[in-house]
């Protein structure tokens, strides 16, 4: 009988680069569900516990998982392939710490320890927007996550959420601070200095100069405006 539905692991070999893991460690890796992250831009749960904080066996990391001990953005999770990206927090809380991935060089996972208080607001990029019934504005965000939102939000601004409230507009406009998050040029953070529209055949592109003084050009999907 034929084997149904999709794998639950990922060969080393074949993952991508933005895990940044041991490929040589064993033949495969746990794949994140789909839905919140791209499968390129995502690492599983039980990957993080066990690869990135290095803290924790698989056994482990799975018993931590199933008691309800891993929060991500305010949220109990028990799934250990739950997929996790760019400015998600994590709170282990045995240990009630708080981390919140970030973004490496040419954009591999990274992360950092961050406060209670600095868990509990965060920037999302808007990525999505369409008209729900009743005429609500639905904004969808880079995490996966959907928001009501006003017709003044537009695709590439940024919303801050603080405890899951939308607290302030970021705009995606010349002079606005943004990071690179994405691409060669992460983690550049920096000012825009022009948007270029795309056509038919190019896509949209910002120029940045950079807080090193050196300007670039990247796609507009690489970047989170971080600041008016």
């Amino acid at each position: 009988m034929s084997k149904k539905g999709g794998s639950g692991h990922i060969k080393r070999l074949a993952a991508s680069n933005y895990l940044k893991v041991n490929r040589k460690a064993s033949k495969f890796i746990a794949r994140p569900n789909p839905g919140r992250h791209s499968l390129a831009m995502s690492i599983a749960l039980i990957t993080f516990l066990k690869e990135k904080l290095s803290q924790m066996s698989a056994k482990e990391a799975r018993k931590v998982i199933a008691s309800g001990g891993i929060e991500v953005n305010g949220k109990q999770v028990k799934d250990p392939k739950f997929p996790l990206g760019f400015n998600d927090i994590i709170y282990i809380k045995p240990e009630d710490i708080y981390y919140k991935i970030t973004s490496g060089k040419y954009g591999v996972i990274s992360f950092e320890k961050v406060s209670k208080e600095n868990a509990s607001k965060n920037i999302f990029k808007v990525v999505g927007k369409y008209t729900a019934k009743g005429g609500k504005i639905m904004l969808r965000l880079h995490n996966g996550n959907i928001i009501e939102g006003s017709n003044e939000i537009k695709v590439n601004d940024s919303v801050v959420l603080q405890e899951g409230k939308l607290e302030k507009v970021l705009k995606f406009e010349n002079g606005a601070r943004c990071m690179v998050y994405m691409g060669v040029h992460a983690p550049e953070t920096g000012k825009i200095v022009k948007i270029n529209k795309g056509g038919m055949l190019s896509r949209e592109s910002v120029e940045v100069k950079s807080d090193r003084g050196e300007g670039f050009e990247t796609v507009a999907k690489n970047i989170i405006v971080i600041g008016a």
